[in-house]
């Protein structure tokens, strides 16, 4: 998936700086937080190869390639989400 589709989705840039992280580069990665307990997060941006990024919920151990995959997660938590307990 690229960048672009990321932003689109909601996913939000975490900006890590060199300082922060004692790499020799600043990086970023994209976070989209369904909720406290379900958190999709990227790769990071020195890790990416022709513009493909990978979205994974690290809980699961799940890693997703496809933006449609990820929107369908991201529904379905919505929908869940609004159905009484």
């Amino acid at each position: 998936m690229k960048q672009q589709e990321l932003t689109e989705a909601g996913f939000d840039k975490v900006i890590v700086t060199k300082e922060e992280s004692g790499d020799k580069n600043d990086y970023y990665y994209y976070s989209y937080e369904i909720n406290s307990d379900v958190i999709l997060v990227s790769n990071e941006s020195d890790e990416i190869n022709n513009n493909q990024w990978k979205v994974y919920e690290h809980s699961w151990g799940v890693a997703m390639t496809d933006i449609e995959d990820v929107i369908l997660i991201i529904d379905l938590f919505k929908k869940w989400s609004k159905i009484p307990l």
